[in-house]
């Protein structure tokens, strides 16, 4: 008896549910996995401001959550998007910026959420990978952030003023701390955590703070119920080159995260979204444009 030439309806099905299962399953092996230290504080104002709009869905940057840490990480994981790649994320907490950039060098995770310093970068180029600068040299200005019941201190118009005020900056924040003892202020108080700078001016054990300006009207931040504003028409300039999205050189996808990332990046720069994300949310603010660098 010779075999039917015809394929029975029973063997298609069975065949396309298995073409579709494997199809499946190459799908899942396709997507990547990535691992992304950032501190508490990002982790809090990301999951705030996610909860809201979801990532893929942030067109507009000009939110209350929005500072610069938190713009740098939506803005990586809408760049690994646009340059092609498909993942799922985790953010992993690190105890400070110190913590979270040693997780990538060592592998620990994939990549940081916000942008890194190139003198912090060089010496650990054997470990990372960097894209170009997000940040540009000399575009980095904060804001000498203080307790609105401080008038003393929202009256320094001087460098000479201010050093007679005591500042704070997290230990961990190396440029912020360069610049602080270079301005020699008073008294300096390093603690490890971002957090703590609010509590301590909150008690009054220090006056000042660096902070990246805010997009919201009075241009304060906000952290644990505690707000700073800063002192109007003053500023300083952190000079330590130009910050850059770091990769973990080690990591099992290091050169499909980093290929995407340099793609996205370019697409991003070329469209002005960078910028505009920046301007948006307040760290390049026109306000600010105008007003004196102490440093």
């Amino acid at each position: 008896m010779k075999p039917s030439p015809f394929i029975s309806a029973r063997a298609v099905r069975c065949f396309l549910l298995l073409t579709a299962a494997l199809l499946t399953a190459l799908s899942t092996q396709a997507k990547i996995h990535l691992k992304i230290s950032a501190n508490a504080q990002i982790v809090e104002s990301f999951a705030k401001w996610t909860a809201e709009t979801p990532v893929d869905q942030i067109t507009s940057y000009k939110n209350p959550n929005a500072n610069r840490p938190t713009v740098d990480l939506v803005l990586e994981l809408q760049a690994l998007r646009a340059g092609g790649l498909d993942f799922d994320f985790e953010i992993i907490t690190a105890a400070n910026n110190a913590r979270a950039r040693l997780d990538v060098i060592q592998a620990n995770v994939d990549l940081t959420a916000e942008t890194t310093w190139d003198f912090l970068i060089d010496p650990e180029e054997s470990h990372l990978l960097r894209t170009t600068p997000i940040i540009l040299d000399g575009e980095f200005e904060k804001g000498i952030y203080v307790l609105s019941t401080n008038e003393k201190i929202l009256k320094v118009k001087t460098l000479d003023e201010l050093r007679e005020f005591t500042g704070i900056v997290v230990n961990s924040w190396e440029i912020d701390v360069r610049t602080l003892r270079a301005m020699q202020p008073k008294g300096l108080e390093l603690p490890s955590k971002s957090e703590n700078v609010y509590a301590m001016l909150a008690k009054g054990r220090a006056d000042f703070t660096l902070l990246e300006l805010s997009s919201l009207p009075d241009l304060s931040n906000e952290s644990a119920g505690v707000r700073l504003i800063p002192i109007p028409g003053v500023k300083v300039a952190l000079k330590g080159g130009s910050r850059s999205w770091i990769v973990a050189k080690n990591s099992p996808n290091a050169e499909a995260i980093y290929n995407a990332l340099v793609k996205g990046v370019k697409k991003f720069r070329d469209e002005g979204r960078i910028t505009r994300a920046f301007k948006e949310c307040g760290f390049f603010n026109p306000r600010a444009a105008d007003w004196k660098r102490l440093f």
